[in-house]
């Protein structure tokens, strides 16, 4: 019996046959062609993620919704999240000596949903926030958060990169974060 057949009968059929080395898959010849955002959304929809409100604005507060956060560097602390050119938040975000990261709980996903939503009233009654360090807007009782100064802005098709500095941070003592996955949100079990 082959080793794909044995598989299956030993009941790891939901496990897929493993490539044999060397395996590329079709149209896997470096280009995009046939990848286009409907097909490249769908393949990332199944990428699970932490949920993160990236806010900022002194003056008048922003805020998005953002799974791109990545840890960059330990040595210094670096961060990086992706913003949208197009986006409302990016006019503030293109110039702002300070961002502030929060990171949600799994008992914030009606904050999550109003930051998601283009052209809805981020910062409207309902939404526990205050100004934190350097003015920024920081949403209450969330998992963790950080301050950030921006030190680099790489434009990246319509998105632009975000890296910055990280020069204040707190977590909360418990809590589970909030998870983005295939379109909605998601709880960890305990």
């Amino acid at each position: 019996m082959n080793p794909a057949a044995k598989a299956r009968v030993s009941g790891d059929a939901h496990r897929p046959e493993q490539p044999k080395a060397g395996y590329d898959p079709p149209g896997n010849d470096g280009t995009t062609a046939g990848v286009g955002p409907d097909l490249f959304k769908a393949v990332l929809r199944h990428h699970a993620a932490g949920v993160a409100v990236i806010t900022a604005g002194a003056d008048r507060p922003i805020g998005f919704c953002a799974t791109s956060l990545a840890s960059v560097s330990l040595e210094p602390p670096l961060v990086s999240f992706a913003v949208g050119l197009r986006s409302a938040s990016w006019t503030t975000l293109a110039t702002a000596r300070h961002v502030a990261v929060h990171l949600l709980t799994d008992l914030q996903e009606e904050t999550a949903t109003r930051f998601t939503r283009p052209g809805t009233e981020k910062f409207a009654p309902g939404v526990r926030w205050h100004r934190g360090p350097y003015a920024l807007p920081v949403l209450d009782d969330v998992l963790a958060w950080m301050v950030l100064e921006p030190t680099t802005r790489l434009h990246a098709g319509d998105h632009a990169l975000v890296i910055g500095r990280v020069i204040e941070a707190g977590h909360a003592p418990h809590g589970g974060p909030l998870i983005h996955h295939n379109g909605g949100f998601l709880q960890l079990s305990p």
